[in-house]
């Protein structure tokens, strides 16, 4: 596996392939795409800006349900594909690293909170992940992580004591070096290439992004989930997501 040097020890770089599907609720899908929009009409896109996939649409009902209605993320799946290769740190075993140490002092992941907000509208929130500046600086092309989210993770524990035999089918465990069990999470960053600075996005701006729009699915709506997976998702175990076949 691929290693890029950060100070004193090494990182584990997991390469996603191009057609991975990606799940994710959200309101406001062009946000995802385009960035945050600001009062001018414009949109603004940071170096740290994170959008959360998860690897089938049913680990977020699970993994999620604590939070659903709380943060009114809305009850539509929107399906992702990624538009290429994806180079993102790999937070699960067999690193020495996990999502967990962006609590540590000088490493390469840090709270959100902790990193400039930019032009975004409003801080970052402290329990996400980010990167720090040496990482952005240097490696543009790693576009995102992926690894475990401690509380996603709880929850979906307690959860999944209701879940269907055909459902769990789908959901595969990774672990991390400190023992969390869970589904994994891919953070990345919207473009292709990690910008170094704000980019404030006009309409008229054509951008080159990770990942593009395939469908939508009903959170709610458990039977069209299946029908989709069955028809259209082919497990790939060396990044606990799955393939589009079509």
């Amino acid at each position: 596996m691929e290693e890029i040097p950060y100070r004193n020890t090494k990182l584990l770089i997991q390469t996603i392939p191009k057609g991975t599907l990606l799940f994710r609720l959200v309101k406001q899908p062009k946000d995802d795409l385009r960035g945050v929009p600001l009062d001018d009409g414009t949109r603004c896109i940071i170096p740290n800006y994170n959008v959360f996939f998860y690897p089938n649409p049913f680990a977020i009902k699970l993994a999620l349900s604590k939070w659903l209605e709380k943060e009114d993320l809305g009850k539509t799946i929107h399906v992702y594909t990624l538009s290429n290769d994806v180079r993102v740190i790999k937070l699960l075993k067999p690193s020495k690293y996990s999502r967990a140490h962006k609590s540590t002092k000088r490493t390469f992941v840090k709270r959100c909170s902790l990193v400039p907000k930019g032009c975004m509208p409003n801080s970052l929130k402290d329990y996400d992940p980010c990167l720090s500046d040496t990482i952005v600086k240097k490696y543009p092309s790693v576009v995102g992580i992926i690894g475990i989210p401690l509380r996603d993770a709880n929850e979906l524990k307690r959860t999944l004591k209701k879940t269907s035999k055909k459902v769990k089918s789908f959901l595969k465990f990774a672990e991390d070096s400190i023992g969390v069990k869970g589904i994994p999470e891919l953070v990345l960053h919207p473009l292709t290439k990690r910008p170094s600075s704000d980019i404030i996005v006009k309409d008229s701006d054509t951008l080159e992004n990770n990942y593009k729009l395939l469908t939508k699915l009903d959170l709610n709506n458990e039977a069209k989930m299946i029908q989709f997976m069955d028809k259209h998702a082919k497990y790939n175990a060396e990044t606990f997501f799955y393939t589009y076949t079509e």
